[in-house]
């Protein structure tokens, strides 16, 4: 008799086998900053959980979709200060106006699209500023891992590649929370680009 598994079932199973994955990854090759890369990975397994809701325990949480958001931007904070702790390793200072033009031009993204989902949804603008932040945390990151991706001269492409796919995964989830709209393809855009951020980002900071 086979068992059936729900959507949920299935998420969770798929974060799981990537965190233990991951664990054992950076027990094989440890780095410096292989803490802030498990330290992602944890957040985003949590992140997981809440968003959705499973174990069922999670359903009782109130407000369980936004405190999920907020440990998936922790997770991009620990994935910014891996990068922040790769650049310092190769002796590269902190260069905040190359930094800066990048997070100017990924907030000018965010604003866009915010403008853009607040125009077709009846969502409270707090729900729009909320998501706003967010994607700007996004942008914080993907700004961090291109640097790094620039300055190792390609040879840790994975981590601007996933930081960009992180970005266009939450774009469509934010999407579909504005819309309310839960097709399976939109489903399935979210999880195939979120898990292939994830194992981008940490193979970069692997190989780093």
């Amino acid at each position: 008799m086979m068992i059936r598994l729900t959507s949920a079932q299935r998420k969770m199973i798929a974060s799981t086998t990537m965190l233990l994955a991951v664990c054992l990854a950076w027990l094989a090759r440890f780095r410096p900053w292989g803490w802030w890369a498990l330290g992602a990975m944890t957040a985003s397994w949590l992140a997981d959980g809440l968003l959705a809701k499973y174990p069922p325990v999670w359903r009782k949480v109130p407000g369980a979709f936004f405190i999920g958001a907020a440990f998936f931007a922790l997770a991009h904070a620990c994935y910014g200060a891996a990068s922040v702790m790769v650049l310092r390793a190769m002796g590269l200072p902190f260069r905040w106006l190359n930094f800066s033009l990048l997070v100017a031009a990924f907030a000018l993204a965010v604003g866009c699209h915010a403008r853009l989902f607040a125009r077709s949804s009846k969502r409270a603008a707090g729900f729009t500023a909320a998501a706003s932040a967010y994607l700007l945390v996004v942008g914080v990151m993907a700004s961090l891992a291109f640097r790094v991706g620039v300055e190792t001269g390609g040879r840790l492409w994975m981590l601007p590649l996933g930081a960009c796919l992180f970005f266009l995964s939450d774009c469509i989830l934010v999407v579909r929370e504005y819309r309310k709209e839960k097709s399976a393809l939109m489903t399935g855009a979210i999880w195939s680009t979120y898990l292939a951020a994830q194992c981008l980002l940490q193979l970069g900071l692997w190989l780093a």
